[in-house]
């Protein structure tokens, strides 16, 4: 079977890689031939990193390269397509007269999406941002009743897909168990006990929403250090902040640096989108946990088994001290949130799912 994969990022950027680079050859290996074409290539992938609140110049331009880009090669996959007998379109929102096209000539559609993409993370502050809400509340929708079938993260991204294609299946994550493993350095060895974050400069300001309890666990635990990983070292008293550059290469032995993993975010209509990609990183490599319980997350991490659920700032506060002072609890977190990534979230088994929803929507269209 031929399948035509249209990605709105390249390989670096983390939603094209795990829902479309990573899965190509366990597909390739059950018999599915693939082509991509990519519309936003690695190296505007700076651009998506802007904020529209701190530049909105760069902002906009990036915003116009990205419009043209997204025709020109739309109309590249309407042409492509007519020689494959499946297209897959990784979370690009074409422009209507694209979608005129496609709707006329092209084989059975699958579309993906991971974030919440019908909002944005700064809904409304900024023109731009409001533009771009309103872009997607009716490209969405659009591209989504194209569809033959659609794939989403979680049950709140599936319940917005729902509403205008009735066929919808659910991968979180996966995660590449294989190349995420464990480090082999025992964490009683390290001097120092690192909280670690990983993630892009938009997505910095989360851990502000604990600046407060990491600068008292600051003062309780003079060997605790905070590492960033993607993103500049972000200001907080009482506590050392380290911070490196993300590399794909160096990502792993990154997160093997982590004696505990950090994701907070605020409970809106964007971050209950969210995929909880960092949680399957952090878990993968072995480390425990704590996470704000919002969307996604209060499934991927099961409280008091392999991490905690913290809302609170005595919350936060209370758990990460209990993992700082006790490697024993650190360990059986850790193991317990691989073997959940390998049972639930691995990307071998979804590749297998994957290859059988393209398999069955293909046989659908020849009866």
């Amino acid at each position: 079977m031929k399948v035509l994969f249209a990605t709105q990022y390249g390989v670096l950027a983390a939603s094209s890689r795990t829902r479309v680079f990573q899965y190509l050859p366990y597909l390739r290996a059950q018999g599915i031939e693939a082509r991509v074409i990519t519309v936003l290539p690695d190296r505007g992938l700076g651009g998506s990193q802007l904020q529209v609140t701190r530049s909105p110049g760069s902002k906009l331009g990036y915003y116009c390269w990205a419009a043209w880009r997204t025709f020109g090669c739309g109309l590249q996959v309407w042409w492509a397509a007519r020689r494959a007998e499946m297209l897959f379109v990784q979370k690009v929102i074409f422009p209507a007269p694209v979608r005129w096209l496609l709707r006329w000539r092209r084989p059975p559609m699958v579309y993906d999406f991971d974030d919440a993409i019908f909002t944005t993370e700064v809904r409304g502050r900024h023109w731009l941002a409001a533009w771009k809400e309103r872009r997607n509340a009716a490209g969405l929708p659009a591209m989504l009743r194209l569809a033959d079938h659609v794939l989403v993260e979680n049950e709140y991204t599936a319940a917005f897909a729902a509403r205008y294609c009735p066929s919808f299946s659910t991968i979180t994550g996966p995660i590449d168990t294989r190349r995420y493993t464990p480090s082999v350095v025992p964490a009683a060895v390290r001097e120092k006990v690192v909280l670690g974050w990983i993630g892009s400069p938009s997505t910095l300001a989360y851990l502000q929403l604990i600046r407060e309890p990491l600068a008292r666990l600051g003062r309780r635990f003079p060997q605790l250090r905070l590492r960033v990983i993607g993103a500049a070292a972000v200001e907080l008293e009482g506590v050392p902040v380290e911070a490196e550059p993300w590399t794909l290469e160096g990502e792993v032995e990154g997160l093997r640096g982590f004696d505990v993993g950090l994701m907070p975010i605020p409970d809106d209509p964007w971050t209950r989108g969210k995929g909880g990609y960092k949680l399957l990183q952090y878990m993968a490599t072995g480390l425990p946990v704590v996470a704000s319980p919002v969307g996604v997350n209060c499934q991927i991490v099961r409280h008091g088994e392999t991490g905690f659920w913290a809302s609170a700032p005595q919350e936060w506060e209370e758990f990460l001290a209990r993992l700082i002072a006790d490697p024993a609890l650190r360990r059986q977190m850790g193991a317990r949130g691989r073997a959940a990534m390998e049972t639930c979230y691995a990307l071998e088994l979804h590749a297998r799912s994957l290859g059988r929803v393209l398999r069955q929507l293909a046989a659908k269209q020849v009866v």
